[in-house]
């Protein structure tokens, strides 16, 4: 039996004879429940198209307890607080501010920490919402890991107004109100093979929790960082880079696109996917995770499957807000 979800759209395919809530828990699914025998009403959905028997009652419409209900044909059902297999609910935190630093660059790197009993939930990879004084939103990718507990990071470029300000907000404040968590470019699942990770300015952040959690998790597999910038004093100073040089199977590529004569730059200089084309002959092994503007991820995705890259092999949150015309 087929049974689908409003608001979520999501859908159940349950095995015969089985209860809702046994079919949506066997799937993974993470569902608001208590008693499993119908008295405390927390599983309670309404039943909008289908029929179901409940303790010998066959139903139609109206309120059902999905713990003991049993499809008898598909069903449609709005059945709120349903969460797939490994998707975490948002919450709102006020987190006190415990550094706000400048690291080079114009980036500041900004440190929070969560109320006690309240730990953030994310997965490595997502980003958060930060309120600013009007109460209006701006997302930033978490650098820190799940395993960090109630500590948050995040990597802020601040050459606007607008982030200037916020980062003054914040500080004048000695909290910061957030939103978590937001994206599916994560890895709740570490994949088997290797990670290439392709960072521009501070999409380093996303990648900072991305190399720590394989770190905490005691991930096996090469993981290859580039991260470019335009000039080289773009490059911000990360505490963690020389603990990261010493790792055996992380790979550190800090390329500079357009270096000027009195830069001093004797690194790698051109475009990330040339980088990545020059070291990786084929690409057909590579989990690919990308974080930058719209410009560069397209750009680069563009490269990478002209050199042979599955597209589907790449994962980047611009692909959900920035999507290309159809």
């Amino acid at each position: 039996m087929r049974i689908t979800l409003q608001p979520s759209g999501l859908s159940l395919e349950l095995l015969p004879g089985e209860r809702i809530l046994d079919g949506a828990r066997r799937l993974g699914f993470d569902c608001p429940q208590s008693c499993r025998n119908g008295n405390c009403h927390v599983c309670a959905a309404l039943l909008v198209e289908g029929k179901v028997r409940q303790q010998g009652v066959e139903l139609e419409h109206g309120e059902l307890f999905t713990c003991v209900a049993e499809p008898l044909e598909d069903c449609l059902l709005h059945w709120d607080g349903v969460l797939a297999p490994g998707e975490l609910p948002l919450r709102k935190l006020a987190c006190q501010l415990v550094e706000c630093a400048a690291v080079g660059g114009d980036v500041f790197r900004l440190r929070l920490r969560a109320p006690a009993g309240k730990p953030p939930r994310y997965h490595a990879g997502q980003y958060l919402l930060l309120e600013r004084e009007d109460g209006s939103q701006a997302a930033f990718s978490i650098a820190s890991a799940p395993h960090a507990g109630r500590e948050l990071e995040l990597h802020i470029l601040a050459r606007d107004d607008g982030t200037r300000n916020l980062l003054e907000f914040i500080r004048r404040q000695g909290l910061a109100r957030v939103q978590l968590p937001f994206g599916d470019c994560h890895l709740a699942e570490l994949p088997v093979g290797p990670l290439l990770l392709l960072a521009a300015g501070t999409g380093l952040a996303q990648m900072h929790s991305l190399i720590e959690h394989c770190r905490s998790a005691g991930f096996a597999h090469p993981v290859h960082l580039y991260w470019g910038v335009r000039r080289p004093q773009e490059f911000y100073r990360l505490p963690v880079w020389e603990e990261w040089q010493r790792r055996p199977n992380l790979f550190l590529h800090p390329v500079v696109s357009d270096p000027q004569p009195d830069d001093g730059w004797s690194g790698r200089c051109g475009l990330l996917h040339q980088a990545v084309c020059a070291d990786f002959p084929d690409l057909a092994e590579l989990h690919v995770y990308a974080s930058g503007s719209p410009a560069m991820v397209y750009g680069t995705l563009d490269a990478l499957v002209a050199a042979g890259m599955d597209a589907r092999q790449m994962r980047a949150d611009v692909f959900v807000y920035a999507p290309r015309p159809a």
